[in-house]
């Protein structure tokens, strides 16, 4: 039963690797203006709608949001607004798809944590700031 769990951890990892690496490469070759490498309009892939909510395990959180195409995407995250050091990936819709869901684990609840949602090779704020919440105020 440990190595299944074990195989599992390794797959995950690698995937999030995968869509990480993948995601740095579309920033630096995308050379067409207002359209996607994977075929979507960058306008179509916008986020709408983005929910922060307290997750099902204690200390984490879920975000949410929806695009108007079916695009990739996922969430840098820190406790610095300048320093965006960690990533989540929406693991459920690996593909492209139209709704997004990351959970982010083991936070503490009374820090200030900072985000980024990464849809196609665009990341989206608050007019390019960083979004914020903390977890007691959810």
């Amino acid at each position: 039963m440990k190595s299944f769990s074990r195989r599992k951890m390794y797959v995950l990892i690698g995937i999030s690797v995968f869509l990480i690496s993948a995601s740095s490469v579309f920033l630096v070759i995308s050379k067409v203006p207002n359209f996607g490498i994977l075929g979507s309009t960058s306008s179509d892939c916008v986020p709408y709608n983005v929910f922060v909510s307290k997750g099902e395990k204690n200390f984490s959180v879920d975000i949410a949001w929806s695009t108007r195409a079916e695009c990739i995407g996922f969430v840098q995250y820190g406790r610095d607004r300048d320093n965006l050091d960690q990533v989540v990936v929406d693991i459920v819709n690996i593909r492209k798809s139209k709704s997004h869901k990351v959970t982010i684990e083991q936070l503490l609840t009374t820090e200030v944590y900072y985000f980024l949602v990464n849809s196609q090779e665009q990341a989206y704020g608050n007019n390019g700031v960083p979004l914020e919440f903390v977890m007691e105020n959810l």
